[in-house]
């Protein structure tokens, strides 16, 4: 349905999955409206959730760096309330374990009794508050530097042609970055 596309809720589908290297997503190659959210089976996932993908590329990893949907051939895990990265990186040492017992006729999949069957070491509220705490300033600026990547390369994909094509010129461009930043 038309009216369901190019809103302003970021749509997470495994070509949005961050590089192996990389944790965050903060945006998504496709878009949905309010009408998408209300009138289809997805859901608004809160910023903190671990995205992993179950079909095609199976077991790439996403932290969800602000509210999105996300479409069927993925899992959006969420532990309690406070362990956002705790969920990530635990799920991230099981992603091996969880691409061994996929399965499927043409793709591999992960089903909800693929998850069943792996075993998570659960310590303590207190080691984890701590692991949290810890982690949280190191995964902030991550996430920051992922922001202003992203305003950076917007900005040089505004201004670029615009210098080339002579629109706009140097002083008028370094204004408009001093602006940004």
């Amino acid at each position: 349905m038309p009216e369901y596309w190019n809103g302003d809720i970021p749509w997470f589908s495994v070509v949005d999955a961050p590089a192996v290297t990389d944790v965050f997503v903060i945006d998504t190659v496709k878009h949905i409206s309010l009408a998408g959210l209300n009138g289809s089976s997805t859901r608004l996932l809160p910023e903190g959730t671990t995205i992993i993908s179950a079909r095609g590329t199976v077991g790439r990893l996403a932290l969800v760096g602000k509210d999105m949907a996300m479409n069927q051939s993925c899992y959006g895990l969420q532990g309690k309330a406070g362990d956002a990265y705790f969920t990530y990186f635990s799920t991230y040492r099981l992603v091996e374990a969880l691409k061994q017992r996929s399965h499927g006729s043409v793709f591999d999949t992960i089903t909800t009794e693929t998850m069943r069957g792996v075993q998570v070491i659960y310590p303590d509220a207190n080691v984890i508050e701590a692991f949290e705490a810890y982690l949280r300033p190191f995964m902030l600026r991550i996430k920051e530097n992922l922001q202003q990547a992203q305003t950076l390369t917007q900005l040089r994909d505004t201004l670029l042609p615009r210098l080339i094509s002579g629109q706009l010129r140097l002083p008028e461009a370094e204004a408009t970055v001093e602006e940004v930043l």
